[in-house]
């Protein structure tokens, strides 16, 4: 079920899988990111830092982190959010800087994400904003797919309910 429940959701309507595509699913590069922002508007807020992690047949290949310098104030609440002060990103390479990096680091793997229309809303702003073409991987939203099948175990489909649900090491604060 969990199997084609992703697969199906995540390839366009005429694709029934990604065996159809000649790939098995354990075959298929994943690329987990998160962003941090300023707030939650593309328009008026930036990229403060990207995590991301490549995986296949649930090994890690490789991550990338980086603090992002956003070019403008970092409002308190985001920093009670987030953590993430102004000291923290002066120093940091701007979004353009790092644009390069993240689109060869992720290439053509599936980008999944918690939330994934908030990530890829601040990833494809940046590219746009850059002159760069857009982001068209298959992308994987984990909020939905929680909601499906976690939905009788937790309360909310929070990262940090989930993270205590899997007794995961680290508990995200938001």
């Amino acid at each position: 079920l969990e199997r084609t429940f992703v697969a199906r959701r995540s390839l366009p309507p005429h694709q029934a899988s990604f065996d159809e595509l000649g790939m098995p699913l354990e075959e298929v590069m994943f690329c987990v990111i998160d962003f941090e922002t300023t707030g939650s508007n593309t328009v008026d807020s930036s990229i403060t830092e990207i995590g991301a992690v490549k995986l296949r047949r649930g090994e890690c290949l490789g991550t990338l982190q980086t603090l992002v310098n956003p070019g403008r104030a970092i409002p308190p609440t985001i920093t009670v959010l987030t953590g993430i002060t102004e000291a923290m990103v002066t120093t940091a390479p701007r979004i353009e800087t790092v644009l390069g990096t993240l689109m060869d680091f992720i290439g053509d793997a599936v980008i999944v994400a918690h939330n994934a229309r908030f990530d890829m809303a601040f990833l494809q702003g940046a590219l746009r904003r850059d002159d760069r073409p857009p982001a068209t991987n298959t992308v994987i939203d984990t909020v939905p797919l929680a909601r499906r099948l976690l939905r009788d175990e937790v309360p909310n489909c929070r990262l940090s309910t989930l993270a205590r649900h899997f007794r995961f090491a680290h508990t995200p604060t938001h």
